[in-house]
């Protein structure tokens, strides 16, 4: 009788051994499959850092890369099917990006995205308000420029603090609105470069800036990348609609100043 169980035992842990060996090989050409998945998705789908362009008047700014971190990206799918979802990058930066340029204008975003930016220079706060509502039927975003007096009167009539960016000429005008926006926003003009540079702050200068005839003016200078600043008007105001129409006819996404120079 004990010989019985003595092989009965030896037979149950020999099929035990069996399954778990199987299990053991299943497991382990599930997850060379899986590498193998991962680094082909890799090869299709890293690219490097599009670089930039530094002119007389400040940078255009570099489109980053990514690259897929593969080991991360295997430990999240590990004994499991490849899933795009829980695949992990690794950012690839130019070397004109806004982080490590603080001491040169902005002039630009990249040359490579379909991207532009709209920013409201908001004087009087008679129309912006009025333009924010026509971006909103038109279901884009408008970005407004304003000095800290205004920011006070008008915080609470905005609802995206991210797209509001400074135009000041003092230090102290800065640091208020440090303290209203912390040091999230850029700063616009002339003669902010080195006191924005202090506060960890990117400077943007202007280089298009309309008055009026909104429409007719934006066709001359509509390109990828491009910062068009659009004065407080009754007339610019009229023509808004049309002027985000046509610009999303030609092709081109208006987007918030933050995603153009990400």
């Amino acid at each position: 009788m004990k010989s019985y169980y003595k092989y009965f035992l030896i037979l149950i842990f020999s099929l035990f051994g069996f399954f778990y060996i199987n299990k053991i090989i299943d497991y382990s050409e599930k997850n060379n499959v899986l590498l193998v998945s991962i680094n082909k998705y890799a090869t299709s789908f890293d690219y490097k850092c599009r670089e930039g362009s530094i002119t007389e008047d400040g940078i255009i700014l570099g489109l980053s890369g990514l690259k897929v971190n593969v080991d991360r990206s295997y430990n999240n799918m590990k004994g499991s099917l490849f899933n795009e979802r829980l695949i992990e990058y690794d950012k690839n930066d130019c070397i004109l990006n806004k982080e490590n340029n603080l001491d040169k204008y902005i002039i630009k975003g990249n040359d490579y995205l379909n991207n532009v930016s709209l920013v409201i220079d908001a004087d009087n706060t008679k129309y912006y308000r009025k333009m924010l509502k026509v971006s909103d039927n038109n279901n884009i975003e408008l970005n407004i420029l304003m000095n800290y007096n205004t920011l006070v009167s008008e915080l609470n009539n905005i609802e995206n603090h991210n797209n509001i960016l400074f135009k000041g000429n003092s230090k102290k005008e800065l640091n208020n609105f440090i303290g209203l926006l912390h040091n999230e926003f850029y700063c616009v003009g002339d003669n902010v470069l080195e006191m924005c540079k202090n506060k960890k702050i990117n400077s943007i200068k202007i280089i298009n800036y309309i008055s009026n005839d909104l429409l007719s003016n934006t066709k001359k200078i509509l390109d990828k990348g491009v910062i068009i600043f659009i004065k407080e008007t009754n007339s610019n105001l009229n023509e808004l609609s049309s002027t985000i129409k046509y610009i999303k006819s030609r092709g081109y996404n208006i987007v918030s100043i933050d995603e153009l120079l990400s």
